[in-house]
């Protein structure tokens, strides 16, 4: 930024000069009439942006802009370098370069070497046109603007509205026509009550005014939504909270129109917190607790966790009691983190997984993909069962199918012959397809084939192997012998709210989920409100992250009623 000294030359009656000096920082020296420039030349005869002095590399240089001249010692330049002692005509004034002292860059006088006259200034004071010119005083031009507005934008649009002339004077009613003010020359008077351009999913309508104001000098109605809006649940349950001070809130006081082409989302913390605030005032027996603000009035997170995933019970529990997640799976986060544990037994190598190896984003962004056992963990657990058969393997499904497919496997291999397992019976051994022709030989190769598919049943549904992620328990009305206690793993833990992981891509795992020394699938690797309120603060934060009630909460519920029936009344 260079500093530019500006000395004002001003020649009095008397023959001496005064001068008045003026320090400015900047790192172009703008001159024009606009209030902007750093020269500000209040005379009319000067454009309001007419030049720019800079430096450059070869010294001082200056700029007309647009169409404009300067004169540069008498010669008309549109762009010129410049010397000290060089003198520039800009309209009636004159700018000196002059020279600057050690901290100034820039230094010039500036001079108005030609004033207006005594006639131009006579001139523009009768140019002026006041109410006094035309005989009318302040207060009398105010009643009569008023009283022509309340006539123009008021008491003639009524009046019209019910005229036998309305269907001369109302706009278009095309469905094509614009929502303006004049359509194919005609007058639409009562567009002078429109507020603003309604939103895109509602100009289909926008000439039909009488849509959603149902009643004149009424507020739009719940009735006037409804009517279209049919499928939207509500909020709360009417029947169980009847209480007028939760069930009387207006669709419009938070769905705006008339705000633009895209409907401007209801925000304001206060319209939740009227009623949340103080809920076990409203309501008997409130089990909701009061929220206000989330940094100073919130309550800790109470994700939904599986209790009993066999009869499918889930209990909603808060963090600040450490809640346990019965899942009926067995998986340590710890151990599949060290390098040192994960061995890929395809490429006999160490694997460093992180977490992204598993949870993967869906679509949207903002969830997780469920995890899935052939595609996360099928590189490292790998269902063989016989080293007879080393890339054979089952499905990771019931027992019932597992058992079922070991058997159709050594039936198929006893039948057809060319076993290499030495300690099988020599029936099974015989030279691949070759016939068995006796009915002794039939027997003894299935009965190989019956204790090999329990043999392999054991050991697939042993501790170390089905057992070391699944709870396993003996079954004998099961063909396998075993029965695997269903798995539940939550996929949303708050449904009551959203949080897109999408948004916060940025921040590491690691510092939301300790899952790096988690050894029990049980553990809730959840985050508190604390952990949150580090970065999200309430809806007046300065210092974080504004944080309202619709930032994670949303108002229409799916397990609530629709708001209306096929009728349009309100169902309760």
């Amino acid at each position: 930024m260079m500093q530019v000294s500006i000395t004002t030359l001003t020649r009095r009656r008397n023959g001496s000069i005064g001068r008045k000096e003026d320090i400015k920082g900047c790192e172009v020296l703008r001159i024009g009439r606009g209030a902007e420039n750093e020269i500000f030349l209040s005379d009319h005869r000067v454009p309001l942006h007419l030049a720019e002095l800079h430096e450059g590399v070869d010294g001082l240089f200056i700029e007309a802009n647009g169409t404009h001249d300067l004169r540069l010692n008498g010669a008309i330049i549109r762009k010129a370098h410049l010397n000290v002692g060089d003198v520039v005509g800009i309209g009636p004034y004159e700018l000196v370069v002059t020279e600057p002292d050690d901290s100034i860059h820039i230094a010039v006088t500036l001079e108005l070497v030609h004033p207006i006259g005594d006639d131009v200034e006579s001139l523009l004071s009768r140019s002026k046109l006041t109410t006094t010119n035309i005989g009318l005083t302040k207060r009398a031009s105010s009643w009569i603007l008023g009283s022509l507005t309340l006539m123009l934008f008021l008491i003639l649009p009524l009046f019209m509205a019910d005229s036998p002339l309305s269907n001369y004077f109302s706009a278009s009613k095309s469905n094509n026509a614009p929502n303006t003010m004049t359509n194919n020359n005609d007058i639409d008077f009562d567009i002078s009550w429109v507020s603003g351009e309604v939103m895109n999913s509602h100009k289909f309508f926008a000439n039909d005014c009488a849509a959603c104001h149902t009643k004149a000098f009424v507020m739009v109605e719940d009735a006037a939504c409804t009517a279209c809006h049919q499928q939207q649940h509500g909020h709360i349950d009417k029947v169980k909270f009847p209480s007028e001070d939760l069930t009387s809130t207006r669709c419009a006081t938070c769905h705006t129109d008339h705000q633009g082409p895209h409907p401007v989302r209801a925000e304001k913390q206060e319209l939740c917190s009227d009623c949340h605030k103080d809920l076990d005032k409203k309501v008997d027996g409130m089990h909701l607790t009061n929220v206000s603000d989330f940094a100073t009035n919130h309550p800790q997170f109470k994700p939904t966790v599986w209790q009993n995933p066999s009869e499918g019970i889930q209990k909603r529990i808060s963090l600040d009691d450490n809640p346990v997640e019965v899942s009926n799976l067995k998986f340590p986060h710890k151990t599949h983190m060290n390098a040192n544990r994960m061995r890929n037994p395809k490429t006999g190598t160490n694997t460093q997984l992180e977490c992204a190896s598993c949870h993967v984003p869906d679509l949207s962004g903002a969830y997780l993909e469920p995890v899935k056992m052939e595609e996360h963990c099928g590189d490292c657990h790998v269902l063989t069962f016989d080293s007879i058969a080393p890339k054979r393997t089952v499905s990771h499904g019931k027992p019932e199918v597992v058992y079922r497919e070991l058997a159709e496997f050594y039936s198929t291999l006893a039948l057809k012959g060319g076993v290499t397992d030495k300690t099988a019976p020599k029936v099974v051994r015989r030279r691949p397809g070759s016939p068995l022709l006796k009915e002794e030989e039939k027997k003894a190769a299935l009965q190989w084939a019956n204790l090999k598919t329990k043999k392999a049943s054991r050991y697939l549904f042993s501790a170390s192997q089905c057992g070391s992620c699944h709870e396993i328990t003996p079954e004998k009305t099961n063909a396998s012998g075993y029965s695997v206690k269903p798995v539940k793993v939550t996929q949303i833990w708050q449904p009551k709210s959203v949080f897109d992981h999408g948004k916060h891509k940025d921040v590491a795992c690691a510092e939301c989920h300790a899952a790096d020394s988690s050894m029990k699938s049980s553990d809730v690797l959840l985050p508190k409100i604390e952990g949150c309120q580090t970065c999200h603060g309430g809806e007046q934060a300065t210092d974080k992250i504004p944080s309202t009630c619709i930032s994670c909460h949303g108002f229409h519920r799916d397990d609530v009623a629709i708001m209306t029936g096929s009728t349009g009344k309100t169902v309760q």
